[in-house]
């Protein structure tokens, strides 16, 4: 990985998914990353994808994240052992709910260090704020013709860098918000993304979403230094990059569904505690150091 994801990458990225989907092909970048997996394999297995052929030199690090079993094919290339330098979550698809919580639990070992860094109950709240994201990703999916929601991550411990991606093709969050009665006025004036990530909003609350998962990966990405979070849902996109936050509220080449890419640099602390006690009503005076 030579740099940090920029939010052009993704707006650049998506250009190359409809060339992919128009032409059969596409000119890929010369690094995959979590959100490029995530994306091209949805598209790909929505599409009917018979083959799928890309670079040599990206062929067994593709297939050692099993893009080919995401998208139903079978793997061209035999995988070897990961590089010590980095580490993964190989494409998962969310069939259903313990999918979920098995995703959730192995991404918040693997985001940190094995579990290593960080108290018990800190990766607890890091496990939990991954499952309702991956939770909301599989209740938005189109299940019921087997395009079920994807998740993938990667380390990088030269670059000190890590990413996730979770994405599916469903409704989208404009969508799933307006369900709510109450969350329509101001939905008709507010970019979906954007506001999906305040605290409490939900069209779900009360079963089963507390409706903070979004609202701790912004206040999150708020408080961090060459952090990223990216909220895309059709053709609305919020985002915080280095701790500026901003919208988009119709991009050029729309996504199907709804995609979350969070990305950060591991040498800086990521401070659940931090967040919590920012939120309203919170009195806890825990001074419990972040997870990482």
């Amino acid at each position: 990985m030579a740099r940090e994801t920029r939010v052009a990458d993704l707006v650049n990225w998506h250009a190359k998914l409809h060339d992919l989907r128009d032409a059969q092909r596409c000119r890929a970048p010369k690094f995959l990353l979590p959100f490029h997996f995530v994306t091209m394999a949805l598209l790909l297995k929505e599409e009917g994808a018979g083959t799928v052929r890309i670079s040599s030199h990206m062929e067994e690090y593709a297939a050692r994240l099993k893009l080919w079993e995401a998208i139903g094919l079978v793997s061209p290339a035999i995988t070897t052992e990961p590089e010590t330098s980095s580490r993964y979550h190989e494409i998962t698809p969310l069939k259903d709910e313990q999918a979920v919580q098995t995703s959730a639990v192995a991404l918040a070992e693997m985001l940190t260090g094995d579990g290593k860094h960080g108290t018990k109950s800190q990766r607890e709240d890091i496990s939990i704020m991954i499952s309702e994201l991956l939770g909301n990703c599989y209740h938005h999916a189109r299940a019921h013709d087997g395009l079920h929601g994807l998740a993938c991550a990667q380390t990088w411990y030269n670059d000190t860098r890590a990413q996730f991606a979770i994405a599916d093709t469903g409704i989208g969050i404009r969508q799933s918000l307006h369900e709510s009665p109450d969350l329509r006025p101001l939905l008709r004036k507010r970019n979906a993304c954007e506001y999906a990530c305040e605290l409490g909003v939900s069209s779900k609350l009360g079963r089963g979403h507390a409706g903070y998962g979004l609202a701790i990966a912004r206040d999150i990405a708020m408080q961090t230094p060459n952090s990223l979070l990216y909220v895309q849902s059709l053709n609305e996109v919020y985002y915080v990059e280095n701790q500026k936050e901003a919208e988009i509220d119709s991009l050029e080449h729309a996504l199907d569904g709804t995609l979350i890419v969070f990305e950060w640099d591991l040498k800086r602390p990521l401070d659940l505690a931090k967040v919590y006690a920012s939120w309203p009503g919170n009195d806890d005076d825990d001074d419990t150091e972040g997870f990482f």
